[in-house]
């Protein structure tokens, strides 16, 4: 009796695993004829079961059924499961563990590609549609199985950056960044991006060293240079700044706003104290030249209108002051006068265009509410004292 209970219990383990067997080959079946809901099933219970669990073969049926669900666009097979590709993608790369005799690595390899290449549209969907988090995600699936093959998809791994950034998670973000700068990604623009970041952070020695790496590495890219020179401001390093303005103009000789930003440097120049006479007039000339140019190749650039005619009205002020201070009956006195009389003049078609741009500003109608009132222009004066007690 004992012999035949042996017996039955080796009938009934070559059945059990029989039958398991019979289930993976059900699924190639399934597969074979397009019946994915089935075959996916009978798959999914052969992986589970201690017979083929183990076995490379199972979990190669499985990545190839659940990436054709992952292609399906038929609506009976394609929400099977909400991430067909990551499912698929795991089944493979257990696939090549279990593997000892390199029997799928031919198949699985194309199949890993395409998994990461549905990841990298489900990425793009995702972006388009506004959910940054799900497609930073996406790409970061994309670029890990492309890495699990032994390839580098920069861009994959740059979309993952980007995507974290607008999804807010700036830690992603900074992580992924730094991964493409030691990646020697051939990108300016992520320099930027990147500094950004720690700007809004205000950590500005960081973002002073991210931005500088970039400089290293691209030193003719003006949005790099444009980017540095920000930071110089923000620091109150003019002579940095400038130094980079300068260079900026050498790149584009057309951009008003450089020029502006150039007068504007000059001008604190003007402003500091600290300078000899000599040096601030040397950067008076320079300012007046820098809004000059950004003026004529933007005649209605508010900025650059208003900044001359505040170059020259703030000037007029500090000459008239400064004749103010001389003893009575000095014989300097009256050229001083004419000198800062002369400024103002100068500050006027300035400062009157800067209102035609801009009605409403607060500066430019306090200036010429000065000019009118020492140049004894009542009707003018009245106009744009009325308009500044509106404010």
């Amino acid at each position: 009796m004992k012999k035949i209970a042996i017996i039955l219990v080796m009938i009934m383990t070559v059945s059990l695993t029989y039958a398991q067997n019979a289930k993976r080959t059900s699924a190639f079946n399934y597969l074979r004829y397009g019946k994915l809901d089935k075959a996916k099933a009978a798959i999914d219970e052969a992986c589970v079961h201690a017979k083929t669990m183990n076995n490379a073969k199972t979990w190669f049926y499985k990545g190839n059924i659940y990436l054709e669900i992952a292609n399906s666009t038929d609506e009976k097979y394609k929400d099977l499961d909400p991430d067909p590709f990551n499912v698929a993608y795991e089944a493979y790369k257990k696939t090549k563990e279990l593997d000892n005799k390199n029997e799928y690595i031919l198949e699985i390899t194309p199949r890993i590609m395409a998994c990461a290449a549905g990841f990298y549209n489900n990425g793009v969907k995702n972006y388009n549609e506004k959910l940054f988090i799900e497609a930073a995600n996406d790409f970061k699936s994309a670029y890990d199985a492309n890495i699990f093959m032994g390839t580098i998809d920069t861009s994959a791994l740059y979309n993952v950056a980007v995507s974290a950034e607008l999804g807010d998670d700036k830690e992603l973000a900074k992580t992924t960044y730094n991964e493409l700068i030691e990646l020697n990604y051939n990108n300016p623009s992520m320099y930027v991006s990147f500094t950004d970041i720690y700007r809004a952070e205000k950590d500005s020695i960081k973002a002073l060293e991210i931005i500088q790496i970039g400089r290293e590495r691209f030193p003719d890219e003006f949005s790099l240079i444009i980017s540095e020179t920000n930071l110089f401001l923000a620091a109150g390093d003019t002579e940095k700044a400038l130094k980079n303005l300068k260079l900026a103009i050498e790149k584009d000789t057309m951009n008003p706003t450089i020029y502006s930003a150039v007068g504007n440097m000059y001008d604190r120049i003007v402003a500091d104290t600290t300078k000899t006479y000599e040096e601030r007039m040397e950067a008076f000339k320079e300012s007046e030249k820098a809004y000059k140019r950004a003026i004529y190749l933007k005649p209605d650039f508010f900025d650059a209108v208003y900044n001359l005619g505040a170059l020259y009205f703030n000037e007029g002020v500090n000459v008239l002051l400064e004749a103010d201070a001389l003893p009575y009956g000095d014989p300097k006195y009256d050229e001083e006068k004419a000198k800062g009389d002369k400024y103002l003049e100068d500050s006027l078609p300035y400062l009157e265009k800067a209102l035609e741009l801009n009605p409403t500003d607060y500066n430019t109608l306090f200036s010429l509410k000065q000019i009118y009132s020492r140049t004894g222009q009542i009707e003018k004066y009245n106009e744009v004292n009325d308009k500044l007690k509106e404010q």
